[in-house]
């Protein structure tokens, strides 16, 4: 954080500690991790949480001070956090197939013909859904990140992701649709290379898809993890190999997979009933 910890989340610990009479630097572990705990449970995701941590950490750095968030107390209560936050998002997440994509694109052509926003959101849920990306991923999209092919579709170079710490990136493919999704929103917004897609945060991104499910009809429990579940189910309901679908997914290991298309899975033995 460039030697400096963001005044505003830092403000926001010395509140929590200062309401408590607790000692905010330097800051014991536990009270750190029920700080934490008390932040996720007013429904912050994983990264402003983790946010709140680097912020902790950052004010004891400069101070000299013994870092209350390299104490196991405070690891393995984010760590606890990360695995409860995966669970949630893959139990709950209805799945953004391609029929939910065009239940979706029919409720935004009623929309203004150069409506940036609507432009925006359509490539959202066509681009998330055909590359399975993650909220954060799809709000971290660069337009230096998509490449265009001769038969129309298009390559998406995802630089980071959860299960990619050491950042060596991937890149997966999208359809044709998607990448027409894309150009639409370009010519609208004329962006620069540098510039993200999206332009809004990951919790804005998982907003956006709840919104448009909900005012397609096309119910509850739709999230900035839908395109992640729903490309897994497209691809397994074509027949697509485990291994193309982990490639796509950025997953190291078919359990995830099994996972999100485990109703899939139960429906192949209605060949034999």
């Amino acid at each position: 954080m460039g030697g400096q910890h963001p005044p505003r989340l830092w403000r926001r610990w010395q509140e929590w500690a200062g309401e408590r009479g607790l000692e905010t630097l330097p800051a014991a572990p536990a009270h750190v991790a029920a700080f934490l705990a008390a932040r996720e449970l007013a429904g912050l995701g994983l990264a402003a949480l983790r946010q709140d941590a680097a912020a902790i950490a950052a004010a004891h750095r400069l101070a000299g001070q013994d870092n209350p968030c390299e104490s196991p107390v405070v690891t393995l209560a984010l760590r606890g956090m990360a695995r409860a936050h995966a669970w949630r998002e893959a139990r709950q997440a209805s799945p953004l197939t391609a029929e939910a994509v065009l239940a979706i694109r029919a409720h935004l052509r009623g929309a203004p013909r150069r409506s940036s926003r609507a432009a925006r959101d359509m490539a959202m849920c066509s681009v998330m859904s055909d590359a399975g990306l993650r909220r954060s991923e799809a709000a971290a999209l660069l337009w230096a990140d998509i490449a265009s092919e001769p038969d129309g579709s298009g390559r998406v170079a995802v630089r980071r992701s959860k299960t990619d710490q050491e950042g060596e990136g991937a890149t997966v493919a999208i359809t044709p649709a998607a990448m027409q999704d894309l150009e639409q929103l370009r010519s609208l917004v004329r962006p620069q290379p540098e510039h993200r897609v999206f332009g809004c945060s990951d919790r804005t991104v998982a907003r956006r898809i709840a919104a448009l499910a909900e005012v397609a009809e096309l119910g509850p429990v739709y999230s900035g993890h839908s395109g992640r579940v729903g490309m897994a189910m497209r691809m397994t309901r074509t027949g697509a190999l485990a291994a193309v679908v982990m490639r796509q997914g950025r997953w190291e290991t078919e359990k995830m997979v099994a996972r999100y298309t485990r109703n899939e899975a139960a429906g192949e033995a209605l060949k034999y009933l």
